[in-house]
């Protein structure tokens, strides 16, 4: 891997890490406790659950995402970023650019 090439993925994974954490502030704000003494209707009420529900998973998948792009800039910093765990081949530049948290070329991920 170049020097460019480093400075690309470490880019934009920073990006990415910046960009989820807003994400997460925002939706933490979404999950918290549908208070019981506000006065809204029994349907609303659903409705208001239903979303949270919606927001909690979303959230979970944010975290997910931000440690796997963590664990990459840490791969990246070690020299071991962008090799396939599976078969030890590069993955594609392409794949790396749309998600730096691959760890697994698209060849042993359609296996």
């Amino acid at each position: 891997m170049t020097d460019a090439q480093f400075e690309e993925y470490k880019q934009i994974i920073e990006d990415e890490i910046a960009s989820l954490k807003l994400t997460i502030t925002s939706l933490t704000e979404s999950v918290k406790p549908i208070s019981t003494d506000t006065a809204i209707g029994r349907l609303s009420r659903m409705e208001a659950i239903q979303a949270q529900s919606i927001a909690q998973s979303n959230l979970r998948s944010k975290k997910m995402r931000q440690q796997r792009l963590e664990e990459a800039l840490l791969r990246l910093n070690r020299g071991n970023f962008g090799i396939c765990s599976v078969c030890e081949e590069d993955i594609s530049d392409k794949r790396l650019k749309i998600a730096p948290e691959s760890t697994v070329c698209m060849d042993c991920l359609q296996r």
